[in-house]
């Protein structure tokens, strides 16, 4: 039987706060203007067989999000929505490139698959459904607009070639002001009935937040992206963790050179892997809000790591202008463009439809 997780204090969370910068940003600029501002490709990593009974599709999609698209690619092919199968969630204002896969034997002309706001690129089978998670990375080109203080940012940019970022879950994981981890909250009360696809977001939206408060505590401490006594290190490019030594020149030559990276907890069940100091600014933070880790644990998640730091992979910076600028990078499966705009430059959003 699930457990219900105890009724403590009030919600600490009113807004989302600003978790810490590495160096406050003086740049700043505006985003989203047009869809077409923000693109996103996700890259497999392997190929596909070419035979088997699951169709996949490599969609570009324009202002529509990856649910609306999943009906819209159901409809066509007499599906349920729940058949359509994706990798990841990709934002609706903007200019998106996915992979879908549906379990159908049947011959689809991809090329007379007319739909409304996106088109099919590439349809190829496979023996083998598309996961959550699949693919290896994501390709951004982003336009940013009105830029104020050029060389603050270019600055800002040699610092992240070299350091990399903080490794933020962004924003648009808690929705509009923070309100999914509220509703979290009120979940693990059982003061409000949710959806399966509702509590998913809201389990992970809990999560997140816990892990971008311990985060921003390393960042404050300027431990973000070394490692602390009592540390667990992740092998780069996995979900392996070991715990570290202190002083080990072995070890400041990995983290050096990207090969592993400090970890912070994704909360569930279970003790955490830290020790000593690391341990203890771990518990700090976790400490401070028992609704959610104890709802979490109450739905059953158990403890797992994230990396700390973010490397961002083919940073390329393109002046169309004195004012306008456009950024191509890549980034790991699960990790977020916002998080390294937000260390390079202060961002206005103006947009032309809701996401």
């Amino acid at each position: 039987m699930q457990q219900v997780p105890p009724k403590t204090k009030p919600s600490l969370i009113a807004n989302l706060p600003q978790w810490a910068y590495v160096e406050q940003p003086q740049a700043r600029g505006v985003f989203k203007v047009h869809p077409e501002d923000f693109k996103v490709s996700e890259q497999l990593g392997f190929e596909l067989s070419g035979e088997g009974e699951h169709l996949w599709l490599y969609v570009e999609k324009r202002d529509l999000n990856t649910l609306d698209l999943c009906k819209a690619i159901a409809e066509k092919l007499n599906v349920l929505p729940k058949k359509v199968a994706y990798a990841g969630l990709k934002d609706k204002q903007a200019i998106t490139q996915q992979w879908l896969s549906i379990c159908t034997a049947k011959d689809v002309d991809c090329q007379a698959l007319t739909l409304d706001k996106a088109r099919v690129l590439i349809a190829k089978r496979h023996t083998q459904k598309l996961k959550r998670g699949a693919h290896r990375a994501n390709n951004f080109e982003i336009i940013v607009r009105d830029i104020s203080q050029q060389k603050s940012l270019e600055q800002a940019l040699g610092r992240i070639e070299k350091y990399g970022v903080p490794n933020y879950f962004g924003e648009q994981r808690f929705g509009r002001s923070g309100n999914n981890v509220r509703q979290a909250e009120l979940m693990f009360a059982q003061k409000i009935k949710v959806s399966r696809q509702q509590r998913g977001l809201y389990l992970s939206a809990a999560r997140a937040y816990l892990f971008n408060e311990v985060l921003s505590e390393r960042v404050k401490r300027k431990a973000w992206n070394i490692g602390l006594e009592g540390d667990v290190m992740m092998l780069a490019g996995t979900n392996s963790f070991f715990q570290a030594k202190v002083n080990d020149e072995a070890l400041a030559k990995r983290l050096f050179e990207f090969d592993i990276h400090p970890s912070v907890p994704l909360w569930g069940k279970g003790k955490l892997a830290t020790s000593c100091l690391a341990n203890s600014l771990e518990n700090e933070i976790i400490n401070k809000y028992p609704q959610l880790t104890a709802g979490l644990e109450s739905y059953g998640l158990r403890q797992q790591r994230r990396a700390s730091r973010l490397i961002v992979q083919d940073l390329e910076l393109i002046w169309m202008n004195r004012e306008t600028l456009k950024l191509k990078f890549s980034l790991p499966k699960g990790t977020f463009a916002t998080t390294v705009l937000r260390e390079l430059l202060t961002i206005e959003t103006k947009n032309t439809a809701q996401t």
